[in-house]
């Protein structure tokens, strides 16, 4: 640990920014893969169906659909050139894990997306490993995979 903050006070921060999401956050449908260690050995092989999903349904999630602001892109580590990436903030409950999807509805997607489906693919750590607030992750339009 690196002790740079008492544990309660980081608690206290954890709980205002999930009061936050809460208030300002979309509803979506959270789907966390609860089987990808059994899969692990099928690396390639594995079929779509053959993942399982623990369904979290009404969950929020604060969406950055354009983030253009190239100094916090690189505090996150992110680099864009082409695409701008789509940066996702969720609660401190339930984990979300990479391989994890979001569903939401198709109101608040932007035109240029054909999809109301999209995948965690990188996680964005903001400050230290036990002091980190609110979980942010890159996410990106889900394939569908065949």
């Amino acid at each position: 640990m690196s002790n740079q903050l008492p544990s309660r006070t980081i608690e206290f921060f954890r709980n205002i920014l999930d009061l936050s999401i809460d208030t300002y956050g979309i509803d979506c449908d959270l789907y966390i893969p609860t089987n990808l260690t059994a899969q692990e050995g099928n690396d390639m092989y594995t079929a779509p169906a053959d993942i399982t999903y623990k369904h979290y349904e009404r969950q929020k999630v604060w969406i950055d659909w354009a983030t253009k602001d190239l100094v916090k892109l690189r505090k996150l580590g992110l680099v864009a050139e082409d695409e701008l990436p789509i940066i996702a903030h969720f609660k401190n409950f339930p984990e979300v894990l990479l391989g994890s999807y979001i569903q939401i509805s198709s109101n608040y997607v932007p035109d240029s997306y054909d999809t109301d489906q999209f995948e965690i693919v990188n996680p964005l750590i903001q400050s230290m490993h036990d002091a980190e607030v609110y979980k942010a992750f890159k996410i990106a339009p889900r394939r569908a995979k065949v």
